[in-house]
Protein backbone atom coordinates (compact mmCIF):
# COMPACT_ATOMS: atom_id res chain seq x y z
CA UNK A 1 0.00 0.00 0.00
CA UNK A 2 1.44 3.47 -0.54
CA UNK A 3 1.32 5.77 1.92
CA UNK A 4 -1.07 9.12 1.63
CA UNK A 5 1.82 10.81 3.18
CA UNK A 6 4.06 11.41 6.45
CA UNK A 7 2.90 12.98 9.37
CA UNK A 8 4.51 13.90 12.64
CA UNK A 9 2.62 13.60 15.67
CA UNK A 10 3.62 15.62 18.72
CA UNK A 11 1.90 14.87 21.73
CA UNK A 12 3.60 13.79 25.58
CA UNK A 13 0.18 11.82 26.12
CA UNK A 14 0.49 8.27 25.12
CA UNK A 15 -2.85 7.44 24.72
CA UNK A 16 -3.49 9.73 22.53
CA UNK A 17 -0.23 9.35 20.64
CA UNK A 18 -1.15 5.62 20.08
CA UNK A 19 -4.67 6.15 19.21
CA UNK A 20 -4.23 8.89 16.59
CA UNK A 21 -1.67 7.11 15.09
CA UNK A 22 -3.70 3.65 15.02
CA UNK A 23 -6.25 5.86 12.89
CA UNK A 24 -4.10 7.50 10.82
CA UNK A 25 -1.83 4.23 9.75
CA UNK A 26 -4.58 2.49 9.18
CA UNK A 27 -6.42 5.19 7.01
CA UNK A 28 -2.58 4.88 4.93
CA UNK A 29 -0.59 7.74 6.21
CA UNK A 30 2.95 6.61 7.76
CA UNK A 31 3.08 8.57 11.14
CA UNK A 32 6.12 9.62 12.98
CA UNK A 33 5.74 9.94 17.07
CA UNK A 34 7.06 12.54 19.08
CA UNK A 35 6.89 12.43 22.73
CA UNK A 36 7.61 16.31 23.35
CA UNK A 37 8.56 19.04 21.44
CA UNK A 38 12.13 18.45 22.44
CA UNK A 39 12.14 15.19 20.67
CA UNK A 40 10.11 16.43 17.67
CA UNK A 41 12.89 19.28 17.05
CA UNK A 42 15.49 16.80 16.72
CA UNK A 43 13.39 14.35 14.79
CA UNK A 44 13.15 17.18 12.37
CA UNK A 45 16.72 18.38 12.08
CA UNK A 46 17.67 15.01 10.51
CA UNK A 47 17.21 16.07 6.36
CA UNK A 48 16.28 12.57 5.49
CA UNK A 49 13.58 12.65 7.72
CA UNK A 50 12.30 16.21 7.43
CA UNK A 51 12.20 15.72 3.58
CA UNK A 52 9.45 13.31 4.01
CA UNK A 53 7.07 15.71 6.64
CA UNK A 54 3.50 16.49 4.32
CA UNK A 55 2.09 17.51 7.83
CA UNK A 56 2.75 18.34 11.69
CA UNK A 57 -0.25 17.29 14.69
CA UNK A 58 1.03 19.21 17.72
CA UNK A 59 -0.23 19.77 21.06
CA UNK A 60 0.28 22.85 23.30
CA UNK A 61 0.45 21.94 26.37
CA UNK A 62 3.80 19.69 26.68
CA UNK A 63 6.49 19.05 29.21
CA UNK A 64 9.97 20.21 27.99
CA UNK A 65 8.92 22.75 25.14
CA UNK A 66 5.69 24.20 24.44
CA UNK A 67 3.82 23.27 21.40
CA UNK A 68 4.00 26.97 21.17
CA UNK A 69 7.60 26.78 20.78
CA UNK A 70 7.76 23.80 18.37
CA UNK A 71 5.00 25.59 16.19
CA UNK A 72 7.65 28.83 16.02
CA UNK A 73 10.65 26.63 15.20
CA UNK A 74 8.67 24.31 12.71
CA UNK A 75 7.00 27.25 10.93
CA UNK A 76 10.42 29.76 10.52
CA UNK A 77 12.08 26.62 9.42
CA UNK A 78 9.91 24.71 7.22
CA UNK A 79 7.00 26.91 6.34
CA UNK A 80 5.59 24.62 3.39
CA UNK A 81 5.01 22.11 6.25
CA UNK A 82 1.45 22.37 7.21
CA UNK A 83 0.82 22.62 11.15
CA UNK A 84 -2.86 21.44 12.65
CA UNK A 85 -2.89 21.98 16.63
CA UNK A 86 -4.49 19.12 18.47
CA UNK A 87 -5.61 20.27 21.75
CA UNK A 88 -7.45 20.28 24.65
CA UNK A 89 -7.62 23.53 25.90
CA UNK A 90 -10.81 25.21 25.93
CA UNK A 91 -9.96 28.93 25.50
CA UNK A 92 -10.65 29.13 21.88
CA UNK A 93 -8.86 33.16 22.29
CA UNK A 94 -5.56 30.94 22.66
CA UNK A 95 -6.23 28.84 20.15
CA UNK A 96 -7.35 31.58 17.98
CA UNK A 97 -3.56 33.14 18.26
CA UNK A 98 -1.95 30.09 17.40
CA UNK A 99 -3.93 30.07 14.53
CA UNK A 100 -2.93 33.17 13.39
CA UNK A 101 0.92 32.21 14.13
CA UNK A 102 1.61 29.98 10.83
CA UNK A 103 -0.48 27.19 12.03
CA UNK A 104 -3.75 25.82 9.36
CA UNK A 105 -6.17 24.66 11.61
CA UNK A 106 -6.70 22.73 15.01
CA UNK A 107 -8.65 19.96 16.50
CA UNK A 108 -9.88 19.54 20.22
CA UNK A 109 -9.00 16.48 21.76
CA UNK A 110 -10.64 13.40 21.97
CA UNK A 111 -10.45 14.35 18.11
CA UNK A 112 -13.18 12.22 16.65
CA UNK A 113 -12.17 10.03 13.69
CA UNK A 114 -13.77 11.70 10.94
CA UNK A 115 -12.46 15.30 11.62
CA UNK A 116 -9.16 13.89 12.40
CA UNK A 117 -9.27 12.27 9.39
CA UNK A 118 -10.38 15.07 6.90
CA UNK A 119 -7.86 17.94 8.99
CA UNK A 120 -4.97 15.65 8.01
CA UNK A 121 -5.80 15.09 4.54
CA UNK A 122 -6.31 18.79 3.76
CA UNK A 123 -3.09 19.54 5.34
CA UNK A 124 -1.28 17.17 3.53
CA UNK A 125 -2.76 17.83 0.52
CA UNK A 126 -1.86 21.40 1.17
CA UNK A 127 2.17 20.40 1.54
CA UNK A 128 1.57 18.73 -1.88
CA UNK A 129 0.25 21.88 -3.64
CA UNK A 130 3.16 23.70 -1.90
CA UNK A 131 6.10 21.48 -3.02
CA UNK A 132 4.16 21.41 -6.05
CA UNK A 133 4.48 25.01 -6.49
CA UNK A 134 8.42 25.12 -4.68
CA UNK A 135 6.84 26.71 -1.93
Amino acid sequence: MVSLGTVLLVDDDPGVRDSTRIVLTRAGYEVLTAADGDEAIEMMSRADIAARVNALLCDLEMPNRSGSEVIDHMTGRFPHIPIVVLSGATDSVYLDGIVKNGVGDWIRKPAPREQLLLKVHAAVRLSTLRTRQGA
